[in-house]
C-alpha cells in the first residue's frame, strides 16, 4: 500500500471486521463494530465468528462462510447481550483475509453498494478509521500510516513515512520490533495486547490497545507484511478510573452515612443525659463546667455527623436561587482571615450570570473548606486566587463529569502551594483521608465539599501536580427561577400546657429511657415500647405518637399507619437521623425531630404538635 496522507472526503464507513478466510478467526474489529456489537476487542480478537455465534443465521449470514459478495446483503447480528440487530453486510476479499462491513441502518445500503462496486472497500475503511492503522515489513520498516495514526503520533499529513521504523513510534523502540513483531507475531500469526506508543516530537507516551496480523505476500517469494491497528485507550482508562472512584466514593458514602445515623442516636443520649444532669446541680458546682464541656464536645461531634451525611448525600440541600458572586463578596473578609497573613488573596468575579439553586450556608461551607485547604498547602505563603465564571458543557464534556450538557456557574480556587501527586488526587475526597500531620484535621473538609456539590447537581474538578499548586473548580448548574427554602422552626415554650399522653416507640434502650424520662418530668403521661406491637389500645387514649423512623421491626411510618387506623386523631412526630427533607415525604405525614436533639427540643416538638391539634 503506497504512502498516503489523503483523508477521504466521503462519509466514514460503518462498523467493520477483518477475518481470516481459512479459519474465520477475527483479526481486527473497528471501534464502530465494537460499539454496535457490545463486545470489547479482547473478546473478539483471535476468536472465530462461528465460535461466538456472531451471526444469528450462521449458514446464510456468516460473511466468511458465504464468501465474497458483489452486493451488500441483509444479515442478523447477535450482540454480546444476545439481542438481534438487523444489519447490512458487504464482503470483499483482500490480501489473504475477508473484510465484512456492517451498516446500520439498513437504509444506508446505497452508500455501501457504491463502495463495494468501486473496489475501494479496504481503502475507505483504512482512510476513515478512527484508529491508528499502519503497514510495515517484518523488520519494522514503515510503509503506510493512515491519517488518524499520523495525528496520534504527530506525523505531518504530507510527510513521507517510508523508511521510518515502528520502533520510532513506540516507547520500547527496537525491543518492541523484536519481541512483538518477530517473537509473537511470526510465531502466532496475530498479536493482541496493550503497548505504549510515543510521539517523537513531544515525547508523549500513549497507551494503546494493539491488534497486529500478517498480510500474506501478493507476489510469490516476497516476505509477508505486518498490519497493525492501534486504539488509543487513554480516555477509556480515564473514564474507567473515574467510574471506579465514583463507585468507591458511593460505597464509602453509604458507610459514612450509616455511621453518622448511629452516631446521632448516641449523641442524642449524651446531650440529653448531660442536660438533665446539668439541671440538677447548682451553677457554682465544680461539675457544672465539666458538663458544659461535654455538651460542647457533643455539639461539635454533631457537626461532624452533618459533614458525613453531606458527603454521603444523605442530608437535605435546601435549594434557593443564590448568586455565587454575592456569596463570595459576603464572605470576603472571612475568607481573607481564613487564608492568613502569609497568603495573598486575589478575588476575580465574572460579571456573567452566576445564579444557582443551592443552600447558601452549605455553599459558604464549600468555599471556606476549599480556602482552608489551599491555605494548608501554602505553609510558607503564596497566592490564592478565587474566581467565578461560566462553563458550557457539551455532551462529551458532560459525559466525563457525569452531568447533563448545559451551562454551569464555575467557582475556582487556585493556590500556589505544594500540589499533589496522582496517588493523593485519587483519594482526596475520601472521608478521614488527610496528608496533614496527626491532630491537624479531621479529613472531612474535602469530603464535605464533594458531597454538597454532587448533591446540588454539580461536580468538582481538580488539577494539581507536585510543586505546581492546585486548582479546585466547582461547577454548579445555573437556574433561572428561585427555589423556595423550606424552614419549619420550633419556637414554643417547653412546658406541658395540659395533661397529655405520649406514645414512644424507640428500639434503642438508652434513647427510649431518655425520651421517656424527659417527657415524664415535663408532666406528660408516657407509654414507651421498642415496637408498635401491643400499642393499639394505648393509642385510643393517646394524643401524640413519637416514633423513630428506622426500627428493627416494622418501620416508624408503618407503626404510625397502623395506629392511625385505630386512632385517626393521633398526632405523629418522627425522630430521624436520616435526611429530614426526604422524611417529609413519609406517610402518614408528621412533624420531624432531627437527631441529635436536646431535651428542650424534644419538649418543644411535642408541645408544638399538641398546640396544632388544639
Amino acid at each position: 500500500m503506497a504512502a498516503s496522507s489523503r483523508r477521504s472526503s466521503s462519509a466514514p464507513l460503518p462498523p467493520a471486521l477483518v477475518e481470516e478466510l481459512a479459519t474465520g478467526r477475527i483479526l481486527f474489529a473497528s471501534t464502530e463494530f465494537l460499539e454496535l456489537s457490545g463486545y470489547p476487542s479482547g473478546e473478539l480478537i483471535g476468536r472465530a465468528a462461528a465460535e461466538l455465534r456472531l451471526w444469528a443465521d450462521q449458514k446464510a449470514s456468516d460473511p466468511v462462510l458465504a464468501g465474497a459478495r458483489s452486493t451488500p446483503v441483509r444479515a442478523s447480528l447477535r450482540t454480546r447481550s444476545g439481542d438481534i440487530r438487523e444489519v447490512l453486510v458487504a464482503v470483499q476479499p483482500g490480501a489473504g483475509c475477508a473484510l465484512a462491513t456492517v451498516a446500520v441502518p439498513v437504509e444506508n445500503g446505497s452508500r455501501l453498494h457504491e463502495i463495494v462496486q468501486s473496489g475501494k472497500l479496504f481503502l475507505e475503511l483504512v482512510e476513515n478509521c478512527r484508529d491508528f492503522v499502519c503497514v510495515a515489513t517484518l523488520e519494522g520498516q514503515v510503509l503506510y500510516v493512515n491519517p488518524a495514526g499520523r495525528r496520534l503520533v504527530g506525523i505531518a499529513p504530507d510527510a513521507d513515512v517510508t523508511g521510518a521504523s515502528l520502533g520510532d513510534y513506540t516507547k520500547d523502540g527496537a525491543r518492541f520490533v523484536r519481541t512483538v513483531v518477530h517473537d509473537r507475531l511470526v510465531e502466532q500469526g496475530f498479536f493482541h495486547g496493550e503497548v505504549q506508543m510515543r510521539n517523537p516530537g513531544t515525547g508523549e507516551v500513549i497507551d494503546v490497545e494493539m491488534d497486529s496480523f500478517l498480510l500474506p505476500p501478493q507476489t510469490p517469494g516476497d516476505p509477508p507484511l505486518v498490519a497493525s491497528i492501534k486504539r488509543d485507550v487513554r480516555e477509556t482508562r480515564r473514564l474507567q478510573a473515574r467510574l471506579a472512584q465514583a463507585e468507591r466514593m458511593e460505597s464509602v458514602g453509604r458507610l459514612a452515612g450509616g455511621i453518622a445515623h448511629d452516631f446521632n442516636n448516641m449523641l442524642s443520649v449524651v446531650l440529653g443525659f448531660t442536660d438533665l444532669a446539668r439541671g440538677r446541680i447548682p451553677a457554682g458546682h465544680p461539675a457544672a463546667a465539666d458538663l458544659d464541656e461535654v455538651t460542647k464536645s457533643a455539639e461539635r461531634a454533631s457537626l461532624l455527623t452533618k459533614q458525613l451525611l453531606a458527603f454521603g448525600k444523605q442530608q437535605a440541600i435546601h435549594g434557593m436561587a443564590i448568586d455565587v458572586n454575592e456569596v463570595v463578596r459576603g464572605l470576603e473578609r472571612t475568607l481573607r482571615q481564613v487564608a492568613g497573613d502569609r497568603v495573598q488573596v486575589e478575588i476575580c468575579l465574572s460579571p456573567g450570570q452566576s445564579v444557582v439553586s443551592a443552600d447558601p450556608g452549605q455553599l459558604e461551607q464549600v468555599l471556606l473548606n476549599l480556602v482552608a485547604n489551599a491555605r494548608d498547602a501554602m505553609r510558607s505563603g503564596g497566592v490564592l486566587r478565587i474566581a467565578t465564571g461560566e462553563e458550557v458543557l457539551d455532551d462529551e464534556a458532560g459525559h466525563r463529569e457525569a452531568l447533563p450538557a448545559g451551562r454551569y456557574a464555575a467557582l475556582s480556587i487556585r493556590d500556589t502551594g505544594t500540589g499533589m501527586d496522582r496517588a493523593t488526587l485519587e483519594r482526596i475526597f475520601e472521608p478521614f483521608f488527610t496528608t496533614k500531620r496527626p491532630g491537624s484535621g479531621t479529613g472531612l473538609g474535602l469530603a464535605t465539599v464533594y458531597g454538597i456539590v454532587r448533591q446540588t447537581g454539580g461536580a468538582v474538578q481538580v488539577e494539581s501536580a507536585p510543586g505546581k499548586g492546585s486548582e479546585f473548580r466547582v461547577l454548579l448548574p445555573r437556574t433561572d427561577r428561585p427555589t423556595p427554602r423550606s424552614v419549619q422552626p420550633l419556637s414554643r415554650p417547653a412546658a406541658a400546657k395540659r395533661h397529655a399522653r405520649v406514645l414512644v416507640v424507640e428500639d434503642r434502650v438508652n434513647l427510649r429511657i431518655l425520651v421517656e424520662r424527659c417527657l415524664r418530668e415535663a408532666g406528660y403521661d408516657v407509654v414507651a415500647a421498642e415496637s408498635g406491637a401491643g400499642m393499639a389500645e394505648a393509642a385510643l387514649k393517646a394524643d401524640v405518637l413519637l416514633t423513630d423512623v428506622a426500627l428493627r421491626g416494622p418501620s416508624g411510618p408503618e407503626v404510625a399507619a397502623e395506629l392511625r387506623r385505630r386512632a385517626p386523631r393521633l398526632r405523629v412526630i418522627y425522630m430521624t437521623g436520616h435526611d429530614p427533607e426526604a422524611a417529609r415525604a413519609l406517610k402518614p405525614s408528621g412533624r420531624l425531630l432531627p437527631k441529635p436533639f436536646k431535651p428542650e427540643q424534644l419538649l418543644e416538638a411535642v408541645r408544638a404538635e399538641l398546640d396544632d391539634a388544639a
